[in-house]
Parts: structure tokens; sequence; C-alpha cells
């Protein structure tokens, strides 16, 4: 599609429950549940297995309102500040975390964190409810996306798919990455998730830009942003629909060691 017949992300309507449906759930098609939705999720469970990534603050600014790699890593921090580029998902986010029933169900996800058990489930998501603090709309014309006169620097940062979603091109990728270092402490901890070589993007009927992102790019980017990369889990994608399209899903675990 011509790039300027795309939408964008973080400027355009969406509907946060196609979205959800389409990635979020196993429902529609799985291998895109699996990549999208069970893939960081595991991941995380097992670097968090370690016990050795804690901390105070986590900062979660990925596409959608998507919470489940949230679910995988909310236990080991006090509280969590959601981040969002689009307000169609603010509000949608703003009604989970209100318990409001028009919400997307999740609980589909307590196979994967809650061993199947509906109490357990119940339990889990709302201890993720009660830990988040605040729900903020993101402003590109910050460096720093997050009041430091409110909030102090965050222990954790994740962010899933989003930066190619709001990112034209390589270079606004690398300053996004730069404005995800400036909410963290030195030895603070991100977890980058994305799509590596991504052809299309979309949600319901509508194509939205998304920049393909090689791993080679990606470890360049967080290098220059001040990060030490720990580890960069892949996996070959299986998907086959209409809806999108890329060659890998990755999860990439840095920390921040010095200011640039």
């Amino acid at each position: 599609m011509d790039p300027v017949s795309q939408k964008s992300y973080h400027e355009h309507e969406i509907d946060p429950k196609v979205f959800l449906d389409v990635y979020c759930s196993p429902g529609i098609d799985q291998a895109i549940y699996d990549e999208i939705t069970i893939f960081p999720m595991k991941t995380l469970q097992k670097l968090m297995s370690s016990g050795k990534i804690t901390g105070t603050t986590l900062i979660d600014f990925s596409t959608g309102p998507m919470i489940g790699p949230m679910l995988s890593i909310c236990d080991y921090f006090t509280e969590i500040i959601i981040l969002e580029a689009n307000d169609f998902s603010l509000t949608h986010a703003e009604k989970w975390r209100n318990g409001e029933e028009e919400t997307f169900d999740w609980s589909h996800l307590s196979d994967v964190c809650s061993e199947g058990d509906r109490k357990k489930w119940m339990k889990k998501e709302e201890t993720l409810r009660r830990k988040v603090k605040s729900i903020m709309k993101f402003d590109e014309s910050k460096e720093n996306p997050i009041d430091k006169s409110v909030f102090s620097k965050a222990s954790c940062v994740t962010s899933f798919y989003l930066l190619s979603h709001i990112s034209k091109d390589r270079e606004a990728y690398s300053k996004n990455i730069r404005k995800l270092a400036s909410m963290l402490d030195i030895g603070g901890h991100l977890f980058l998730g994305g799509t590596f070589n991504v052809k299309y993007f979309s949600i319901g009927e509508h194509q939205f830009h998304s920049l393909p992102v090689d791993e080679e790019f990606i470890r360049t980017v967080l290098a220059d942003g001040g990060f030490s990369i720990k580890l960069i889990e892949k996996q070959d994608s299986k998907v086959v629909n209409k809806a999108v399209k890329y060659e890998k899903v990755f999860l990439a675990y840095a920390v921040k060691v010095k200011e640039v």
C-alpha cells in the first residue's frame, strides 16, 4: 500500500476491541495470538524467574490497551504507569482499570499466568489493576514524556510493537529509543518487543504505518541509546493473514548503562 494512504496509529481513530480481538485473542488467528501475545509473555516469565529483575516503578508504552506483558511482570514492581499514544486505546485502558464490563475479556490468559485457575486469574488481574497508578497520554513533542516533577525515573520500561508504529523513519525510531532511556535510572531495565521486517499491519479494514526494522538496527539503536543488550529472543513467524505480515517476532532485554 502507498505509505501516503496508510493511517498513523498515534494520530487516527482505532477500535481497541478489534485490535485486541485480532492480536490478543486466540479466537481469530491462533498464530497471531501465539506470536504477538504469548511469545512475549512467556519470554518475560522466563527472564523474571531469576528474581533478580525487580524495582519500584514500571512504565509500559505499547500498542493498544494490551495487558499481557504487564501480567507477566507486575509482581516484581510496586507501581505501574501506562503511557498511551492513541486516545481510543487510552479510554479503553481506563475503562479496564475501572473494571467496566464492556471492556475486553482477558480471562483466556489464565492458562499462561495463573495455571488456568479462575480464582488465581481474578486475583492476578486485580493485582495488576491495583498497581496501575496512572494512565497518561504520550506527548510526542516532549523529549521526556514523563513529568519528572510528578514521577521519578523508573526501574523498568516495557514497550511492545509501538515504536515501529509511531516512528516515521529510522531516525525517529532512534529518537524514541532515547525517550525510553530518559525515563529510566542508570541500571534500569528495558524490555522492547516488536517484529523484524514487517510488511504490513492492519486494524480492521485500515492499514497503519509500521516501520520495518531488523536485528542489526535494533542492536545499534539500543547501544547508541546507552543500553547494554543482555538478550534478544526471536521466533520465526508462521502467520498467514491479511491483518499483518512480518518475518520474526522479537523481545530484546537491555540495561541502561549510561546517559547519552
